[in-house]
């Protein structure tokens, strides 16, 4: 592992964004970097029982070692902390399925990397139980091999039958080279099933406390040793944000940090949303849109939002009407991957956007106050009786979502139960028309919660006494859900989301 001479070009590499929220927040190393995934190993959720798990697996077990896990789901930090518990005896070959495709690529890459010394020039069967021999004659002189496969779901079948038949080849199982696979789903995995063959492993998604460990313990590493920057609160939505994935949660927490340094130093110099967009654009636009609406807890008075400064107002509104454009245009490139392409907007028609702002307008004059913080406290003005003032408090479209946001099944079903979570998009129509064109339309449901101030409808499918059961049961799923990774989610959760700002 390479390792820097000191801490100046690591700061000089860095976007000046990321070196403001460096300076602001005073770390010494920015916590969601390589260096820190290099440094620290968070046991959250556990990972570390996780970890000695597998590092007995591999080493005891005659079966190899399957780990699932949604992408950003922290397979690959795991299994480079699986690689740092072993002695020096063993020998690692790691490979990415994404880019080594052909057997010859793949014979060659675990000849180099393992050092094995074999000719390549022979056909296929021939060199695999080269490869197969070769092991088991230097695993019994006192060394150990183990391939690490990322992307694994991504071979073919073939391929998969090939490299797996490395397990059958070696002479005794003791002898032979141990395997580690990281996949997004079994589902695309030749003989995951078979026991004889595979221990499979699934990590689960973050709790709102796991999150909050796990966020301790790398601003620790990045040399913030007291409390983690965040409200409490904030950790709960930025997780569930993030499904509790924690390559998400490194990237939603990393913008919130950075664009609460612009909203609270440079206000008055307008906010550099179009660089933050080319990173990351989904999970920043959701980030930021909470970060100014404050989640729509709770209403702010409109002369706490009427500033003084004209400059400062204008600033505000153009912001929010570039967010609610861009938002926009983002949910209809979500909900065209995930439902009827002829039902869903393009990206280009750039629908309307369900928010109370008015069309963008170029340059905003400093003379008109901004549209969002009069919209709401204007029945109060005009309106003497007290009673009118009150009604704000309980719009109209959370009783909506109130009314039907769990299924009559989901809301009579055990707490312990668990369901599969299909998709979400704001638009409940769309998933509607998808449930109606499913053989069995009675095993789907929609759940409706709240997503920055505003309907969020997640579809679910199906009843579980437990969350391997619901897994097993992916493959069984209606062919317009084929290749998709499904979340298993508890019922409890489930019931808990629904309840979420009602």
């Amino acid at each position: 592992m390479n390792v820097r001479s000191g801490p100046v070009p690591f700061m000089q590499d860095m976007p000046d964004q990321t070196q403001r929220m460096l300076d602001y927040y005073g770390l010494a190393r920015d916590p969601f970097g390589e260096d820190v995934d290099a440094a620290v190993f968070s046991g959250v959720a556990e990972r570390s029982d996780t970890v000695e798990q597998l590092k007995h697996l591999l080493t005891f077990s005659p079966q190899d070692c399957l780990m699932m896990a949604p992408a950003e789901g922290g397979k690959r930090h795991l299994a480079r902390e699986v690689l740092r518990r072993f002695d020096d005896e063993w020998r690692v070959a790691w490979l990415d399925a994404g880019s080594a495709t052909q057997l010859d690529l793949i014979c060659r890459e675990l000849i180099g990397q393992l050092g094995l010394g074999l000719r390549v020039d022979s056909d296929t069967a021939s060199l695999f139980r080269n490869i197969a021999d070769a092991i088991a004659q230097r695993t019994a002189d006192g060394e150990n091999f183990l391939m690490i496969v990322e992307h694994a779901d991504r071979w073919s079948g073939e391929v998969q039958s090939w490299v797996q038949s490395l397990h059958t080849l070696a002479t005794q199982p003791d002898l032979r080279m141990r395997q580690l696979w990281l996949a997004e789903s079994a589902t695309a995995i030749e003989q995951a099933g078979n026991d004889e063959l595979w221990f499979v492993l699934v990590l689960e998604a973050f709790s709102e406390a796991d999150a909050a460990g796990y966020l301790r313990d790398r601003f620790a590493a990045a040399g913030h040793l007291d409390a983690v920057p965040i409200d409490t609160r904030d950790i709960a939505r930025l997780n569930d944000l993030a499904h509790g994935l924690p390559g998400h949660l490194n990237q939603v927490v990393s913008d919130y940090l950075i664009a609460g340094t612009f909203k609270t130093t440079e206000r008055q110099q307008g906010f550099p949303l179009t660089h933050l967009i080319a990173g990351s654009a989904v999970v920043t636009l959701l980030v930021l849109v909470f970060l100014y609406s404050r989640g729509g807890d709770e209403p702010v008075p409109a002369e706490t939002q009427r500033e003084p400064d004209t400059q400062v107002a204008a600033t505000n509104s153009e912001v929010q009407q570039r967010l609610a454009e861009a938002v926009a245009r983002v949910e209809a490139r979500q909900q065209d991957a995930t439902v009827n392409a002829d039902d869903a907007p393009t990206p280009a028609d750039a629908p309307p956007a369900p928010v109370t702002e008015p069309p963008a307008a170029p340059a905003p004059t400093p003379e008109e106050p901004p549209a969002e913080p009069d919209s709401a406290p204007e029945p109060e003005d005009n309106t003497p009786a007290p009673e009118p003032a009150q009604e704000p408090a309980a719009p109209e479209p959370t009783t909506a979502v109130a009314a039907d946001a769990l299924p009559k099944w989901l809301a009579a079903a055990s707490d312990s139960q668990y369901s599969l979570q299909l998709l979400g998009v704001r638009d409940r129509a769309a998933i509607v028309r998808l449930i109606e064109d499913q053989a069995d339309p009675d095993q789907f449901g929609i759940v409706t919660t709240q997503l920055d101030s505003r309907p969020w409808h997640v579809l679910v499918y199906g009843l579980y006494p437990d969350s391997a059961t619901a897994r097993a049961d992916i493959p069984n799923l209606p062919d317009d859900f084929s290749g998709q990774s499904p979340w298993a989610r508890n019922v409890a959760d489930l019931k808990a989301t629904a309840n979420q700002n009602n």
